[in-house]
């Protein structure tokens, strides 16, 4: 295990020293995070389904889904996928998490998710109910597993906060999408 966890930092080293995303030095303003993030995702091989860097709290990367494997092999080595679970509807995602922004506290009908921080800073609110839990700021490479209907917030710090996330959908024959959001509480007064 201690072997795997050496992997998994020195990977997460690899993916900022070369690819320098988030200096914590410079004032990269929001158009050079996605495009940093963008230009990462595109030297790796990754197609980019959807960029949405629209969102007031950030945005995201939708990835292809025919990637999953390598997807995961680059940013979720420590967990461990069935031949089955590959097989079924699985999306990859980065979200883009501005300082000081949060996204709605919120949960899913049809998905459960898996988030790791891969640079940057971030926190996570959550709980089983709708009364908020307490910040916890995420650790850098720590995977974070969040069950259908877990309420959770992610957060951002004092600086960007970049979260790899996979969408477990729970029911492959009606996937979920960005409609599968019950916002219990949000800053942009958004339904």
């Amino acid at each position: 295990m201690r072997f795997l966890s050496e992997l998994i930092i020195f990977d997460l080293h690899i993916f900022k020293t070369d690819m320098d995303l988030l200096d914590k030095n410079s004032q990269l303003n929001e158009n050079e995070v996605f495009q940093k993030v963008e230009d990462f995702l595109e030297v790796k091989g990754f197609r980019i389904g959807v960029k949405d860097d629209k969102r007031p709290w950030g945005g995201f990367f939708a990835l292809d889904e025919k990637q999953i494997r390598e997807f995961a092999a680059m940013f979720f080595e420590d967990v461990e996928f069935s031949e089955l679970q590959l097989t079924q509807k699985l999306s990859p995602k980065l979200l883009l998490v501005a300082p000081g922004a949060r996204l709605s506290w919120q949960y899913h009908h049809r998905r459960a998710e898996i988030w790791k921080l891969i640079d940057g800073e971030a926190g996570i609110v959550r709980s089983p109910t709708d009364e908020l839990g307490k910040l916890e700021k995420m650790d850098l490479g720590e995977t974070i597993f969040l069950a259908q209907g877990e309420r959770h917030r992610l957060v951002g710090l004092d600086s960007w906060g970049i979260v790899a996330e996979i969408w477990m959908h729970t029911d492959p024959q009606t996937p979920s999408s960005e409609e599968d959001i019950v916002r219990v509480e949000d800053d942009y007064a958004r339904k």
